[in-house]
């Protein structure tokens, strides 16, 4: 199967002051195929240059490497909000903040523009038997946090937990009867990056088995992680954390 995809800019939309939507299409993702899983991620390479062409590493006595006299094209991690087979449209949200490579492409990206897109991977798989499902991430994880609502049907209790920079932020989710959203205006406020441990620590959790799945700063992240498991007694088995960006080092 085809590793890496060329993805072609159809639209871009502000969905709100600090997330923007790309959709990709173009006959470049012909064989794009999901995981499966509702939280994957791709990693999207950009051009070195502006309007430039994406170089792609090449396997050189089996290692991965830079081609000979380029510079290889930069990678980020993002999240895929939607993939629609029949369409062939792939959609990526954006955070937007000062610095990073994606964000500064996706800022002034346009129709027709091109990237590269890997093949996607994934981390969401409830235990079997979980009657309840805990989400809680920032901004960062709302893409994945939001796609797994709509995609999980009505197969349990879901409650969400989303940090955000501003209220404004705040999406119309496709969120059945059984989903509980609740939204936290404290990303990036006062001395903290993430109140996400502060917002861990306020969580009551429903009774029996459940799966918890949390996004968003690493180090913050695993501490809630922690938290679950050590001072609640969640079974590790039943959390998964990701660490989607580093506080001090570029987020993207």
């Amino acid at each position: 199967m085809n590793e890496y995809f060329i993805a072609e800019v159809i639209s871009v939309v502000r969905v709100s002051p600090h997330m923007i939507r790309i959709e990709f299409g173009g006959q470049g993702l012909a064989e794009f195929q999901s995981s499966g899983r509702p939280d994957e991620w791709t990693r999207l390479m950009f051009p070195v240059e502006p309007g430039g062409r994406v170089e792609l590493p090449i396997l050189l006595d089996g290692k991965w490497k830079s081609p000979p006299a380029c510079e290889l094209s930069p990678a980020r991690p993002y999240t895929v909000r939607k993939w629609v087979p029949a369409s062939g449209i792939l959609t990526i949200d954006f955070v937007i903040h000062d610095d990073g490579v994606a964000a500064s492409w996706a800022k002034e990206a346009r129709p027709g523009d091109s990237i590269v897109v890997s093949a996607p991977f994934g981390r969401f798989v409830p235990p079997g038997e979980s009657g309840w499902t805990l989400l809680l991430a920032d901004i960062t994880g709302l893409p994945a946090v939001a796609r797994i609502i709509e995609e999980q049907g009505t197969s349990n209790v879901i409650s969400a937990h989303i940090e955000l920079p501003h209220q404004d932020d705040r999406q119309e989710l496709q969120a059945g009867q059984d989903v509980s959203l609740y939204w936290y205006d404290s990303f990036g406020k006062d001395s903290k990056p993430t109140r996400l441990l502060d917002i861990a620590q306020t969580i009551k959790l429903p009774q029996g088995d459940g799966y918890l799945y949390i996004a968003g700063e690493a180090t913050a992240a695993s501490e809630v992680r922690k938290h679950f498991r050590d001072v609640v007694g969640i079974s590790k088995d039943r959390i998964t954390s990701v660490g989607y960006w580093i506080e001090g080092q570029s987020r993207g």
